[in-house]
């Protein structure tokens, strides 16, 4: 079959990557373009604009019926109105990296912010009589070990003049003391005490990583209560991914504001959490043609169901971090 724009006694073209016969601009049975690759930079650097332009397109397009049209990308899609938007499980990815991303560094900042100023509230001791009380303040029960050592820093203390730098250094010996009679949980639960971004960035890891399980479980509730209207998995999962992806992309938007906008109060945009539910429900019943009211009572029982695995998933979560780092 010959293309509209192609002549009917055209010479038919071999494909190089499958050596089937065709006309036209791409291989009928494989898929790929005749353009040669030797060819000037300019018409590289063509179709690369052109490739990222249309990136830009589909991905644009895509965001404004992700957040607009509930339900709406899932029936294009299993409509076959495929082309003129990102594959859904994409763009899933692409919004959910952006979150975690902006989530991470709101993290950081935040615990970078609490340090310095307990650090400014706290100073380490500069003198003989605050270190004297640091070291009898370390432990006040009668423990070998520290009784030991705060002998050790005040004989110390007592038969030579200290400077900063030895200071540090008996600080430091208490420190690993300490440590060195401590379990392997005991330190790691330290080290998350006092490096807590570490545990967090971990922990972030470790959800976007779960997602992926979760959303296969979603989609699965979604097929136990709409079974009758949609029999086929992969339109419940394509709506599931719709439903995180617009989850995900109101998260986003909401962190990149405070952080472009940190002087003033943004605490409004809270709200749009409120379309949520919302969301769900008309795109569920735009998607499987229900009643109001049954849509409503299916989605808060899938909810309902998701959120319970999603408890247990994040008690799961938060205990595989911990020993992740042990």
């Amino acid at each position: 079959m010959t293309e509209p724009n192609q002549p009917v006694d055209a010479p038919l073209i071999t494909c190089k990557n499958c050596y089937q016969q065709f006309n036209g601009k791409f291989c009928s049975n494989c898929g790929q373009s005749v353009k040669e690759l030797e060819r000037p930079i300019r018409f590289m650097i063509a179709d690369f604009m052109g490739t990222v332009i249309t990136f830009d397109t589909r991905l644009l397009k895509t965001l404004v019926t992700v957040l607009f049209k509930p339900g709406q990308l899932t029936l294009d899609f299993l409509a076959g109105k495929r082309a003129r938007y990102m594959p859904p499980f994409r763009f899933y990815v692409f919004i959910s990296f952006v979150m975690f991303l902006l989530m991470s560094v709101v993290t950081n900042n935040s615990i970078n912010k609490n340090y310095k100023q307990t650090k400014n509230a706290n100073p380490l001791p500069t003198n003989k009589k605050e270190l004297s009380a640091l070291v009898d303040s370390v432990k006040t029960g009668k423990d070998s070990i520290y009784v030991a050592a705060r002998k050790n820093i005040k004989a110390e203390m007592d038969s030579s003049r200290l400077d900063s730098a030895d200071i540090d250094q008996l600080i430091d010996n208490v420190k690993n003391t300490m440590e060195n009679d401590q379990s392997k949980y005991a330190q790691t639960a330290k080290m998350i005490k006092d490096y807590p971004e570490v545990y967090i960035n971990k922990l972030y890891q470790f959800t976007s990583w779960s997602l992926f399980l979760f959303m296969p479980i979603f989609a699965f509730f979604l097929w136990i209560s709409f079974f009758r209207t949609r029999k086929l998995f992969i339109g419940h999962l394509i709506f599931a991914l719709n439903i995180h992806s617009f989850i995900f992309t109101v998260t986003a938007i909401v962190i990149a504001a405070n952080l472009i906008f940190k002087n003033q109060s943004l605490s409004w945009l809270g709200y749009l959490y409120i379309l949520v539910p919302a969301y769900q429900i008309v795109g569920a019943k735009k998607l499987y043609d229900r009643k109001w009211v049954n849509t409503f009572f299916k989605m808060t029982l899938v909810w309902i169901m998701y959120s319970f695995v999603w408890l247990i998933g994040l008690i799961a979560l938060i205990a595989l971090t911990f020993m992740g780092l042990v």
